[in-house]
């Protein structure tokens, strides 16, 4: 498997660029999963008074569900970067988040303020807002994921850390 990280501030165009890599990815033939790196502290999957979290209450450690389009399978308890990873089996693990992690990344910035705020030794490009306004940033390019994302892939097929 290989991953990759898209880091960068709020609004700044992670989202819509995880999802452009995700989709050239199963484009180019590729099974693809994503992890998500939620920082709010009262966030919770699971809503009060419902079945699912009444299973919680009476001291399930795992819960799944399933439907009929979907299944799903929720721990009670925070795990590391590396644990998630351990449970994924796909060609590609595109992260969305995860900026201290020393994995290669696509950084995703507003302006070149935020670029040179957030740009570490691992950033092998940039994208976001910022690339309406910039083509390049000290050596590193800066690709629009909207209008080239093949040219984004392209690059992230090369950076990618094989696991």
């Amino acid at each position: 498997m290989k991953i990759v990280a898209v880091c960068g501030s709020s609004k700044s165009g992670k989202t819509t660029t995880v999802v452009e890599i995700v989709k050239e990815l199963r484009l180019r033939g590729y099974s693809v999963a994503t992890i998500k790196n939620i920082h709010a502290d009262d966030f919770v999957f699971d809503t009060a008074g419902k079945d699912t979290w009444r299973h919680w209450k009476a001291g399930a450690e795992v819960v799944g569900l399933r439907a009929p389009t979907e299944s799903i399978l929720m721990i009670k308890r925070s795990m590391t970067l590396d644990e998630l990873i351990s449970h994924i089996h796909s060609d590609y693990l595109v992260l969305e988040g995860f900026r201290g992690t020393a994995l290669p990344k696509v950084l995703c910035a507003t302006d070149e303020k935020g670029v040179e705020g957030e740009l570490q030794d691992t950033v092998f490009c940039i994208s976001g807002v910022v690339s309406a306004q910039l083509s390049a940033y000290k050596g590193i390019p800066v690709i629009n994921a909207l209008l080239n994302v093949a040219e984004l892939v392209d690059l992230v097929e090369r950076r990618s850390l094989k696991l």
